[in-house]
């Protein structure tokens, strides 16, 4: 799943890395990462609006977070699930990340990183 900015507003779309099977499973093509941060004992918390502090694919390991969009779009992201936070502009969004002691992994990204290839909707 990826949120980001159109129009100034957040959407959420879909989006799906592409893999080829491997002999140890389905596996992608690398994905360069300038850094990782784990977030551990994590309270459950609500966030009001806000955008993405830099472009990112957050990782629930342990919990889950739920995403809402200013027209009401909501999704939840569940361990082992991924969402690319790439709205660092705009409008924003809501988060929850639920239940205490959640455990998140964050892989940060490159700025020239174009996930528009992910895209399950349209083929560029």
């Amino acid at each position: 799943m990826w949120i980001r900015t159109q129009d100034g507003k957040t959407v959420i779309e879909d989006l799906e890395v592409p893999s080829s099977k491997e002999i140890r499973g389905y596996e992608t093509p690398t994905i360069p990462i300038e850094g990782v941060i784990f977030r551990t004992s994590q309270p459950e918390v609500a966030m009001g609006f806000h955008n993405a502090p830099r472009r990112q694919i957050v990782v629930p390991l342990q919990g889950e977070v739920e995403i809402e969009t200013g027209d009401g779009d909501s999704r939840v992201i569940s361990a082992g699930m991924a969402l690319l936070a790439d709205d660092v502009n705009g409008q924003g969004h809501k988060s929850k990340f639920s239940p205490n002691d959640a455990v998140t992994l964050f892989l940060l990204l490159p700025d020239d990183l174009d996930p528009t290839e992910w895209r399950t909707d349209i083929k560029v």
